[in-house]
């Protein structure tokens, strides 16, 4: 019978060849398959996530069967994962810190070389037959301009390591950090706003929490530079999209590169995807077969220790006895 019953997203056939050696596992897409998820959620012992939900209602309905949510990813969004909840029916939670943090630096950089470049509508101008619109992409460099980086975990550290070498400039807003490791990079500490009026390129790299939910806002966007660019890989959350919108619409800020939203996938006729200022992704930050193999692995590891009676290494919130 091995060590439980686990509900598995799809990953790698060999994570899924090694955890099937272990437990008894259910895999099912929670996109292409909601009904079978809402289904199997409460009936099983551990849950492996990388956009699922578990929510208040599958822990109560398992009566204390779960034992663990592992997400194979680095956060760990109250939207997906009920953490009070959690606490409450003494599920762990656990997630990867650091296994996507290279992918979603190198993306960050990609995005904001894309939008400032035209990248995109360049490459739609040649296979349309219309090389000479290319006086039309005339485009900004990263060289000599300004970053801010809003959240120096991880991923923001890989960010600021490659804005040196793209000649950049760099102010760091985080109130959880020394200053030091700021100027240990070459970088400054500043304010939330100091960040927003300086900086030419924006990049949000911090969590999803109460305290950081919209706070990105109308005020914080009308500091922004009319030549400046905002990105986010965080979350959707973070930012206010109704103020965004604005800001977009009529052209206050140069433009957008979006990987993240509040709400995923968006509504066929959200107001934002209408925007020619805006690049969007499908939340695809960490998306790239070696981080998606640290993280399944880890995860899986994770779920095994639980299941053997040991404690999770990196749990995001503690279990009294």
């Amino acid at each position: 019978m091995g060590l439980g019953r686990v509900l598995v997203e799809k990953v790698q056939p060999e994570v899924l060849e090694w955890l099937r050696e272990r437990v008894d596992l259910i895999v099912v897409d929670p996109w292409a398959d909601p009904e079978s998820w809402e289904r199997e959620a409460p009936r099983v012992d551990a849950v492996i996530s990388r956009k699922g939900r578990i929510t208040r209602a599958h822990m109560e309905k398992s009566r204390g069967r779960l034992k663990i949510v592992a997400r194979t990813g680095v956060g760990v969004d109250v939207s997906r994962i009920d953490i009070d909840a959690a606490r409450e029916h003494k599920v762990w939670v656990t997630n990867m810190p650091g296994s996507n943090a290279a992918a979603v630096a190198e993306l960050t950089f990609g995005q904001m070389i894309a939008i400032a470049r035209h990248s995109v509508a360049a490459d739609a101008a040649v296979k349309t037959n219309r090389w000479s619109d290319y006086l039309r992409f005339i485009g900004a460099e990263l060289a000599g301009k300004t970053l801010g980086i809003v959240g120096m975990g991880n991923i923001g550290t890989r960010v600021a390591l490659r804005a040196r070498a793209f000649e950049m400039a760099l102010l760091v807003c985080d109130p959880y950090i020394p200053a030091s490791h700021v100027t240990a990079l070459s970088g400054r500490w500043v304010g939330l706003e100091e960040l927003f009026k300086d900086s030419d390129f924006v990049t949000l790299h911090c969590p999803l929490n109460k305290e950081t939910r919209h706070m990105v806002g109308e005020r914080q966007l009308a500091l922004m530079k009319k030549t400046a660019y905002l990105v986010n890989l965080a979350r959707g959350g973070v930012v206010e999209e109704s103020s965004l919108l604005g800001v977009l619409r009529e052209r206050r800020i140069a433009g957008a590169a979006i990987d993240v939203l509040e709400t995923e996938p968006p509504a066929k006729d959200h107001p934002l995807l209408k925007l020619d200022n805006v690049l969007f992704t499908p939340h695809i930050g960490g998306s790239t077969r070696e981080a998606q193999a640290r993280g399944e692995w880890g995860a899986a590891e994770e779920v095994v220790r639980v299941l053997q009676g040991e404690k999770p290494r990196n749990a995001v919130l503690e279990i009294s006895p």
